[in-house]
């Protein structure tokens, strides 16, 4: 089929885009006006679109030696970016390569996209928010393509600070990794793919009003409007949990969802904390219990295909996931926070999952409670809240392992959880989203400091450092060398509560690259994270490209290969086993 699609109608795209991804596929801030409201796209959303530019430098392989200029590259781009995550879409688990060299052609798009809205953004600009309908529309698109762009970096640990060349060129190296990795089809029983699809289903609906909840309390979203789009997705929710209601662990995540609801009209800084923490249990039951068709093998990959950039650029794509691993780590512990505050009793929850259930709940450092709670803590209570495991058998000077006492664990469980506990009380979301107990929080902090002395740490983090430090044959006196010895090395800045795991881990990727070795472990990991993110991707480009523009669905149609709109809706039908008439998908996209 042919896919070459002229990038000046790609306007006509936007909603048979959304037609594929989003109807068959799938804090506090401050006052705004009504017609800001309804614009739903703020000044500071506009000022990190960025401006258009050229991209010229691109990795060797990424095109033809022929296709040499931007327009010619961001042509072939477009073509490319289409055919992966709307033609291709129902096989994005399996091609996770092609996925990661789709969001490197995914730059160009956006680019282009500034480029085609020129005008809309310099309106945007002068006139705000005093804009025409046509002006709305453009940026609202651009917005949500931003958004996606974002949570793309992100999951390879980028911003939007990086040059698009630096984004490109990490893309295309995990796409070189991942691109020789042996796919493997998993034959799965009626029953396990039935379960996978409802589980996809409820991923969707709790996205989808956690997106809401967001836009509601960030005023994108007018209370009517977000009143009649929460009822319409939590009544969707409701009825994908009932046909799950015999497996436990949806039964349980219902209860939690019935508790969280409570705060719809009242309280929906609570509300999206409690879809935050639904997101991230769906996630870890995906993880744990649903069986993947697709499974991608990567002992064998061949690195001396890479350049010592490159292998650089994979060490610190491992880096930067164990990084983003800890940040989204550390939000969750914020939100379940928020809501043991307001007497929702998540740990209650998130402990039937880990002890009963069996759901992996292992990055969660630390299991906070309510202030009330946590201010008469002990330090057993301090160890017990930290839930990662850590080494029981250290090296000692003279290179004998000696087994740690039970005591000794306490004590370095404890003093890891305090740490932890303390970096979330600098992060800058503690103080907005814990108002009104950031004070007795700050004070548990205090009392931590002033009675420090009053625990009896048999074991210090010193000597688990010396400990870590041994087993690497590196001159680590204390803690503090561990951490800094690791900034030096990676040009980070990672405080000393987050680097104990994640520098064992990237040492031993750096080492494994550059001696040309990669355990099928480490490459699981990577593909593993890869493959993770593909539904967050998914999720933006789908609201990214659902910018209500009316279209003429039987030219888009034909635009895209297929020789009327009756026969993109019967291809989608044949792929996904639905079973949507033509009526049905033009009604759905509001003609």
């Amino acid at each position: 089929m042919c896919l070459f699609i002229n990038y000046k109608k790609v306007n006509k795209l936007f909603l048979f885009i959304s037609f594929f991804l989003v109807l068959f596929g799938a804090a506090n801030s401050s006052e705004r006006t009504k017609k800001e409201i309804k614009i739903g796209v703020f000044m500071e959303d506009f000022q990190k679109f960025g401006k258009f530019e050229k991209i010229n430098d691109t990795p060797n392989g990424m095109f033809l030696n022929t296709e040499n200029s931007f327009h010619q590259k961001q042509v072939i781009s477009q073509k490319k970016f289409i055919d992966t995550f709307i033609t291709k879409k129902g096989q994005m688990d399996k091609n996770t390569d092609q996925v990661i060299l789709g969001m490197a052609y995914f730059e160009f798009f956006y680019m282009q996209q500034l480029k085609d809205n020129k005008k809309s953004l310099e309106t945007f600009e002068k006139k705000y928010p005093k804009i025409n309908a046509a002006t709305k529309k453009n940026i609202q698109k651009i917005y949500g393509l931003n958004k996606a762009r974002k949570s793309m970096r992100e999951a390879l640990g980028l911003s939007l600070e990086n040059t698009p060349e630096e984004a490109i060129e990490r893309y295309y190296v995990l796409y070189k990794l991942l691109n020789q990795a042996e796919i493997k089809t998993i034959n799965l029983t009626k029953e396990e793919k039935n379960n996978s699809k409802l589980h996809t289903k409820i991923s969707k609906n709790i996205s989808q009003l956690k997106n809401i909840t967001d836009d509601r309390l960030s005023n994108r979203l007018t209370e009517k409007k977000f009143n009649s789009d929460y009822e319409k997705n939590f009544k969707k929710l409701s009825k994908n949990l009932k046909k799950s209601i015999t497996i436990k662990d949806y039964e349980l995540l219902t209860s939690f969802i019935i508790e969280i609801d409570k705060y719809k009209n009242t309280n929906n800084s609570g509300l999206l904390s409690g879809y935050k923490i639904a997101e991230y249990i769906l996630q870890k039951i995906k993880n744990d219990k649903i069986i993947k068709k697709y499974e991608q093998d990567l002992s064998n990959a061949k690195f001396e295909i890479f350049s010592q950039n490159e292998l650089s650029i994979l060490g610190d794509i491992t880096k930067s996931m164990k990084v983003t691993k800890n940040e989204k780590s550390n939000d969750i512990q914020l939100q379940i926070m928020n809501l043991e505050n307001g007497g929702i009793p998540v740990n209650k929850f998130l402990e039937v999952y880990r002890d009963e259930l069996n759901v992996r709940l292992d990055d969660i450092n630390l299991q906070v409670a309510s202030a009330s709670k946590m201010k008469d803590w002990t330090l057993s209570d301090w160890a017990n809240a930290w839930k990662n495991p850590i080494p029981e058998i250290i090296v000692d000077d003279a290179g004998i392992e000696v087994s740690l006492s039970p005591e000794e664990i306490e004590s370095i469980k404890a003093q890891l959880a305090m740490k932890n506990f303390k970096e979330l009380l600098d992060l800058d979301s503690f103080s907005s989203l814990i108002q009104n107990e950031a004070n007795n929080f700050n004070d548990i902090a205090k009392n931590l400091d002033i009675n420090s002395d009053n625990f009896k740490f048999s074991f210090t983090l010193d000597d688990f450092a010396r400990s870590f430090g041994d087993t690497y044959s590196l001159d680590i006196n204390n803690y503090a060398d561990l951490t800094d010895l690791a900034n030096a090395q990676h040009n980070a800045n990672w405080s000393v509560e987050e680097y104990a795991a994640a520098y064992q881990d990237n040492v031993d990727m750096i080492n494994a690259l550059q001696s040309g070795s990669l355990s099928s472990f480490d490459a699981g990991r990577i593909a593993a994270a890869a493959n993770s993110g593909l539904q967050e991707v998914a999720d933006t480009i789908r609201a990214a490209t659902s910018a209500g523009v009316s279209v003429d669905l039987e030219a888009t149609a034909q635009g895209l290969g297929y020789g009327s709109f009756a026969d993109a809706v019967a291809a989608y039908n044949q792929q996904h086993g639905t079973n949507y008439s033509v009526d049905e998908a033009k009604q759905s996209l509001g003609q």
